[in-house]
């Protein structure tokens, strides 16, 4: 509904208006009738007015004169004038204000109402464009920071969108050189675990609009987001900025539970150089694993030896829990040796403590991508993770590591084993129900969204036979049983197991047996 307003010193005038325009119908709301350009005024300065039809010439204060003040209060106010005089003067005056329309008196019922649906159309237009652009102003963020994402990884043609990111999002090459920063927050998959999900989103959301607020104090435009937990942005490459970086390194620390790292890198000047930056920054975060978190790490300090150590370092995670989930007990203890010689080789106290929460979160994440939690498996409590640091020999910290590993595996085995157990019993009832069926192996794997390879493996390896063989037996154990029933037919029996031909189930049941359904029948 639209508020109207009608100011009018003839109450006659007024009352009229009031009455016989069908206001309902038009989805409008008379909220206000007054006799005065002050009253008028006085009304509009707390209440909502969409249309305000005025007489033009009122004691006092004129229709025009109060006019061009309630614009100032509505500016998108729309204005009808009245008049009862003929004066090319007022309505030019009526003009200049951008009045809708100019009605003289006496007044016309359907003059006026087809003034009013003008009016209407003319609000229901702009409300319209109201919440298009309110719309667009909203995504607008999220569009920058796919742009930005494009631009990081290479994707966007920066000179077809150039003038669009300079003028419209602010991005531009500086007069100085630029570098790219990679911003992660650390551990996060186990450091906020005791803290409710809706808690744990709200302090990774803090952390987020920290980073924020300091970018727009130094006016970096570039921030954005790359997943709950990782961000990246443009810097200047100079010693200002790197301060601001540590800054911000120490301000997360100090103020919540979790920390950041960054990593820096080179500089460049042009942007056909961002994705190559953006590319080492992301290298720079795999240098965490043996330098340490919460610092900046710059891509072009790490040394050749260290590239080796983090890939030979992956590698190893990597095997080592490929054997734990297959419960490789010897390939568990190889891969536990290998990954503990390179952590010997480490020449910092702080580097072996690092690594081992880093072997912690990892695993944490490869368990979460089959459905497990690590911190929710018997004897894995968050607060046991912390002895790690306490420990005064690497051999300390590997005995305490092995015994995980090794219970680990072994539960990730024995619920593997319960889960291939059920569905080893689903199988036997489906088949038992079906004896009387052909059971195709195509047929059942479809059955429990299994491929019929996949099936094929999984059931040989909870019965030990092929599923074929097993329907063969589980037949001929059916058919030995109903035999000792003598109300059966033998070519009954043989349909009630799967065979229409009773040729060939006699052949298959001294294939298994020895003797002919007939001679069982007699011996039983």
């Amino acid at each position: 509904m639209y508020n109207v307003m009608l100011a009018d010193d003839e109450i006659l005038d007024l009352r009229g208006l009031e009455r016989f325009i069908p206001w309902e119908e038009l989805q409008m709301n008379v909220a206000a009738v007054v006799n005065s350009g002050l009253a008028a005024l006085e009304y509009m300065k707390t209440n909502i007015i969409h249309i305000l039809i005025t007489d033009i010439r009122m004691p006092i204060m004129s229709g025009l004169e109060m006019s061009r003040k309630a614009l100032q209060l509505h500016p998108h106010l729309k204005i009808i004038f009245i008049s009862g005089y003929e004066d090319f003067q007022y309505a030019q005056q009526a003009m200049q204000l951008n009045a809708q329309s100019y009605v003289l008196k006496p007044i016309n019922d359907e003059e006026i109402i087809q003034a009013l649906h003008k009016v209407k159309s003319q609000l229901e237009q702009e409300t319209q464009r109201s919440l298009l652009e309110n719309a667009y102003h909203k995504t607008l963020p999220a569009i920058k920071n796919d742009l930005l994402i494009q631009l990081y990884e290479g994707q966007l043609d920066w000179k077809a969108n150039a003038a669009m990111l300079t003028e419209q999002y602010g991005i531009k090459l500086s007069q100085s050189e630029l570098t790219v920063a990679y911003i992660e927050i650390d551990d996060l998959s186990w450091k906020l675990n005791t803290y409710e999900e809706h808690e744990a989103k709200a302090i990774v959301n803090r952390v987020y609009q920290v980073i924020d607020q300091r970018c727009r104090q130094h006016d970096i435009c570039t921030l954005c987001k790359l997943s709950a937990h990782q961000f990246v942005m443009m810097v200047e490459s100079n010693q200002q900025y790197t301060q601001l970086l540590n800054d911000l390194i120490r301000e997360i620390a100090s103020t919540f539970p979790i920390t950041i790292t960054v990593g820096l890198g080179n500089a460049f000047s042009s942007f056909e150089q961002v994705q190559i930056s953006y590319q080492q920054a992301q290298k720079a975060l795999d240098f965490k694993m043996l330098v340490g978190k919460s610092i900046v790490i710059r891509y072009g300090d790490m040394e050749v030896n260290h590239v080796k150590e983090v890939q030979h370092w992956e590698m190893a995670l990597d095997a080592l829990f490929v054997e734990m989930s297959n419960y490789h007990l010897v390939q568990i203890h190889d891969e536990l040796e290998h990954l503990f010689t390179i952590i010997r080789n480490m020449n910092s106290k702080v580097k072996v403590y690092n690594s081992f929460i880093q072997i912690i979160s990892k695993l944490d994440a490869y368990l979460a991508n089959i459905n497990e939690d690590l911190f929710q498996m018997p004897g894995i409590q968050l607060e046991g993770l912390h002895i790690i640091s306490k420990f005064e020999t690497i051999d300390d910290i590997k005995t305490w590591i092995r015994k995980k590993v090794f219970e680990i595996s072994e539960l990730l085995h024995l619920k593997k084993q319960k889960k291939n157990n059920r569905l080893i019993e689903s199988i036997n009832i489906y088949v038992e129900e079906h004896l009387h069926e052909n059971i195709a192996l195509r047929d059942i794997s479809n059955h429990f969204s299994f491929s019929s390879n996949h099936f094929g493996v999984l059931f040989k390896q909870g019965v030990g036979i092929n599923f074929s063989d097993y329907v063969v037996n589980r037949r001929m154990e059916k058919a030995r049983s109903l035999l000792q029933d003598h109300q059966y037919k033998i070519f009954e029996i043989a349909a009630r197991v799967g065979y229409k031909n009773q040729t060939y189930f006699s052949r298959q049941f001294k294939d298994h047996f020895g003797m002919t359904p007939g001679d069982y029948r007699k011996q039983s």
